[in-house]
């Protein structure tokens, strides 16, 4: 079976339409718990306390 270019495209547009959104939302997801993690190591409780003390003024 042979791919032609103009399908080639189309699968190649369809996935990037699919596939870039995704990988970007998996990225955002690990760096902030890398984030928190770093700053609940490095502050405490202090960025937890912040955290929730935000969350209620909201």
């Amino acid at each position: 079976m042979r791919l032609s270019t103009e399908d080639f495209f189309l699968y190649l547009t369809v996935a990037l339409i699919i596939l870039i959104p995704l990988v970007g939302r998996v990225y955002r997801y690990v760096t902030a718990r890398q984030v928190k993690r770093m700053l609940r190591d490095q502050f405490g409780t202090q960025a937890d306390d912040a955290h929730k003390e935000n969350s209620k003024s909201r």
